[in-house]
This record gives structure tokens, C-alpha cells and sequence, in this order.
């Protein structure tokens, strides 16, 4: 076994390897992530306020309702979500401005006028609703619904840019004018091209479509994407490919996750949270909080166990120091202490825990054991398992479920770190002896 191990693992060493490593470090997968990233943080501020203002005991809305003596708890409880409204509703612009600076970065032209040229673009396609009261855009699209739309116009914004830029097609000033007055005519032309390109799409598809670019984007890539990204197949694969990457050293986290599926299970947690905030049952069970608070409960159970059955100093030592990073959800300690990365021991329980882990909690909340992720709550990745499972569902039962989750994979994982337990006393037992004949 540890042979044939160790063959395949020099086989996708050299295949897999450099093939991952090159996704991870492609440059518009890399600004896509970074973008992501930097929405991150809203969402957080955003979700303190929708908590507060949706915490699911009556007695608690009832009570506040009383104290501020209004008609009915809507009164106070949409004065809270302004914070929602001014992140969460628009976060196809934060996405779109993080992403166009990270690839502008990359390329090493004008952040600021290739960002706001990317926004200018976005805003092109993004048509308007006209009213009594004037033209305005719907919240709808610039949310998370435009979410793949803002990736596409800020990757494309940009490569046109500084394509245009470096054929140095610009406007250039004399040497004595001051770069902070220079640079901004030097991005007219690229700023203009980049623009009038997103105008001219946005009229072909108007005049032979009666379409936008919002809903031709949403429904060729995006259906497909929600529909492989928000089943259980899809999810479990994606899970599966992500711990294959993580046992042989790559960060499965930044390709999987954060590179390819994270603004999937974003549009389908915006879903979540619309519905919550308007009184009706989460139409998602698949979405970000499911991702984070359940489908990635697995390799913590490695640390549960070895707490449980473990005799050999080493792996006592290492569950003492890493029990209390994985209680917030910090797993290095766990990866590199055991150590589970190339470890023939631990590649099942490593690669398959978090796929039954998905298996379970699918099932429990399709069967309507467990209410869905209310999208409400978006929390730190460093939030507490128990903790997580009660704020993401509002109920009792969520925190429940990730109990009964922990026990599953500690169960998995129990067997494995006994083998390798017995292996280690041995040789600390021989090591021992050693000393005691030296």
C-alpha cells in the first residue's frame, strides 16, 4: 500500500502539480479570488447587522419592538439592514473594482483609471428601469445576481485597457506637465475604447435580442454554473478534487474554493438572504453557509480523535497544540503536525470526510430536519463549529447538525490515527530503548 502510494504520488507530483500550480497562479483566476476576498469583509459588517435585527426568538423581536415603541418590527428591523443594502445588494460593484485593481496591478498599468473604467463599463451594460421618478438600476443588478457579469467586464475592461496602452495609443503631455494632471488624459483613449466597446455590445443585443448583457451572461454561463456549482453531485466532486489537491501539498482551498466555486455559492446565499430579509423560506440548500459551517467539517475530526485514542507522544503533543486553532477552524497545525499532506495513512479519511460530511447535512436539510441557511448571517471563517450552526439557521438544530457531524468524522478518522498511534509508540518505544542501552 505505502508503495503504491508513494508511486502515485510522484505520478500527479509531476502531472498534477505544475498543472495546479499554474491555475493557482493564473492572473485572472488570481483577481477573480482577490476580489472575492475583498467583498469579504462587507459581507461580515453587513450579516452584525442583519443578526441583530433577525435574531430568531420572538420574545427578543417583541422586546425591542416594545422599547422603541413602533407599530411592528419592520419599523426598526429595516433601519438595520441599511448596512445590508449598502454592501450585500451591491456586491457585484465590490467584486468588480477588487478585481480590476488586482489585474491592473498585475499588468502594472493605471489602477485607478483602469478601475474606473471597468465601472464605467459595468454601469454601460447595466440598463436601467425608468419610472415616474426618473431612470434607476435595480438592486438585483448589481448584486450578487451580477456577479459573473462584473468578473467578465472587469477582466475584459482591463485586457483591453492596456492592450490599448501598450501600443501607446494615448494621449501624452509634455514632459513639464505634472503626472498627477498627465495621467489621467493619457487614459482617455484606452478608457474610451474599453467603454464605447461595452456601449456597442449593449446595443447589438438590445436591437437583436431585446436582451442585456446582465441576462445573456446569467443564463449561458451562469445557469450552468448554479446548476453544476447548487446540487449535491456538483458540490461533492468539487470537494473531493479540493482534498485530492490538499493531500498532496497544493492548496485545494485557493483552486477549488476560493479560485472557481466561491461566487457560485455566493449567488445562491444573495438567494437566501433576499428571501430571509422578505419573510420566506430560503429557496438554496447548497450556497456559501452550507459550504463553510458543514460541508467543510472533516479534517477537524482528526484532531477529535487523536485527543480520544492517541497514546504516542508526538500525536499527544500535536492534539494539545492544534485542538485550539481547528476550535477556529485554523487547521495548518493539524496539516503540517501529524502530518496528514502525503501521508498514505490518512488519504482516505483526508479526501472523503468533508464529502460525507456534505452527504449528511444535504440530506438533513432536504428531509426538513434542519431549517436552511438563512444567508443572514455571514460569519468569520474563524467562527466555532456549534456556534456556526446555530447562527447560519437561526435554530438550534443547525448547531445540532454539526454535532452530529464532528461525531461522524471523528468516527472515520478513529481507526486511521490508531494504526499510525501504534506505529509511532513503537518507534518511541525503541527510540527509548535505545537511549536506555546507550
Amino acid at each position: 500500500m505505502k508503495e503504491f502510494f508513494r508511486k502515485f504520488s510522484e505520478v500527479l507530483e509531476s502531472k498534477l502539480m505544475p498543472v495546479a500550480d499554474k491555475i493557482g497562479k493564473q492572473r485572472h483566476l488570481a483577481a477573480v479570488k482577490d476580489g472575492m476576498l475583498a467583498y469579504v469583509p462587507f459581507t461580515i459588517i453587513a450579516s452584525v447587522f442583519l443578526i441583530i435585527a433577525y435574531i430568531p426568538i420572538p420574545a427578543y423581536e417583541n422586546f425591542i419592538t416594545s422599547i422603541l415603541n413602533v407599530e411592528n418590527a419592520g419599523v426598526w428591523q429595516g433601519k438595520l439592514i441599511y448596512v445590508s443594502n449598502a454592501t450585500m445588494d451591491v456586491g457585484a460593484l465590490y467584486v468588480l473594482i477588487a478585481a480590476t485593481y488586482s489585474l491592473a496591478k498585475y499588468y502594472n498599468t493605471d489602477k485607478l483609471q483602469a478601475t474606473l473604467t471597468s465601472l464605467a463599463a459595468f454601469l454601460v451594460v447595466t440598463p436601467y428601469v425608468f419610472g415616474d421618478n426618473g431612470g434607476n438600476i435595480p438592486m438585483t443588478k448589481v448584486g450578487a445576481q451580477a456577479m459573473f457579469l462584473a468578473i467578465i467586464v472587469s477582466i475584459v475592461s482591463v485586457e483591453v485597457y492596456r492592450k490599448i496602452e501598450q501600443k501607446g495609443i494615448v494621449i501624452k503631455m509634455p514632459a513639464a506637465v505634472p503626472p498627477a494632471v498627465a495621467k489621467p488624459f493619457a487614459s482617455i483613449i484606452p478608457a474610451f475604447i474599453s467603454i464605447t466597446l461595452f456601449y456597442i455590445v449593449r446595443l447589438i443585443l438590445e436591437i437583436t435580442m431585446s436582451s442585456d448583457l446582465f441576462t445573456v451572461i446569467n443564463t449561458i454561463v451562469g445557469k450552468p454554473l448554479l446548476l453544476l456549482g447548487g446540487t449535491l453531485p456538483g458540490m461533492v466532486i468539487a470537494l473531493l478534487f479540493e482534498q485530492l489537491l490538499w493531500f498532496f501539498g497544493i492548496h485545494g482551498g485557493a483552486i477549488v474554493s476560493q479560485g472557481a466555486m466561491n461566487p457560485i455559492w455566493t449567488v445562491l446565499e444573495d438567494a437566501n438572504r433576499v428571501a430571509s430579509i422578505a419573510g420566506e423560506v430560503p429557496p438554496n440548500i447548497i450556497s456559501l453557509s452550507f459550504r463553510n459551517s458543514f460541508a467543510s467539517i472533516g479534517v477537524i475530526g482528526a484532531i477529535i480523535a487523536l485527543v480520544i485514542v492517541a497514546k504516542s507522544k508526538q500525536y499527544r503533543e500535536v492534539g494539545k497544540i492544534a485542538a485550539v486553532p481547528y476550535a477556529f477552524n485554523i487547521g495548518e497545525p493539524t496539516l503540517f503536525g501529524i502530518p496528514l499532506m502525503l501521508n498514505p495513512i490518512y488519504f482516505i479519511p483526508l479526501v472523503i470526510t468533508p464529502a460525507v460530511s456534505t452527504i449528511i447535512a444535504y440530506f438533513a436539510f432536504v428531509t426538513n430536519l434542519v431549517p436552511l441557511p438563512t444567508g443572514l448571517a455571514q460569519l468569520p471563517w474563524t467562527t466555532p463549529p456549534i456556534i456556526s450552526g446555530y447562527l447560519v439557521t437561526g435554530s438550534i438544530r443547525g448547531a445540532l447538525l454539526q454535532l452530529v457531524l464532528l461525531v461522524t468524522v471523528t468516527l472515520i478518522w478513529i481507526p486511521f490515527v490508531k494504526m499510525a498511534d501504534r506505529g509511532l509508540c513503537k518507534e518511541e518505544a525503541a527510540f527509548e530503548a535505545e537511549k536506555v542501552l546507550n
